[in-house]
């Protein structure tokens, strides 16, 4: 079950998810089954831990996300949480042995984007290197 956390005005639900790896792909899907908050604290404590790690060009979660210079890991989170001010907002997550992904959602009226985010652990850790995102705007 999801637990709402009411901030600023709007609701953001936090949740967990089971992660699968796509088959013939570098990517992982999120599919939630059943809402998992220390899942998703797991997850995002990894992707958190590599806030200072620069984005790699070749990754598909590179981008521009405000700051010059190389787009790090909290460039790319700050940008997505950012836009989490009104609506219904619902960050998920979940890691199996060796990886997480991190499933950020915002809807408020027609405007709505999401951006999953997988990656690798080591130590906790998430590996930029194997950043990998879909995004839409």
């Amino acid at each position: 079950m999801m637990r709402p956390l009411r901030a600023f005005g709007t609701t953001v639900l936090l949740g967990g998810a089971l992660i699968a790896p796509a088959i013939g792909g570098p990517t992982s899907t999120v599919a939630s089954s059943s809402a998992d908050p220390v899942s998703t604290q797991k997850a995002l404590r990894a992707l958190f831990a590599a806030a200072n790690d620069s984005i790699p060009a070749a990754s598909s979660c590179h981008g521009n996300f405000g700051p010059s210079g190389q787009a790090k890991v909290k460039d790319l989170l700050a940008m997505r949480m950012a836009y989490l001010y009104a609506g219904v907002n619902v960050i998920e997550g979940g890691c199996s042995i060796t990886q997480c992904a991190v499933s950020i959602k915002h809807a408020a009226g027609e405007d709505v984007a999401s951006a999953v985010i997988s990656f690798n652990i080591s130590a906790g850790k998430a590996r930029a290197s194997s950043l990998q995102c879909v995004i839409t705007p």
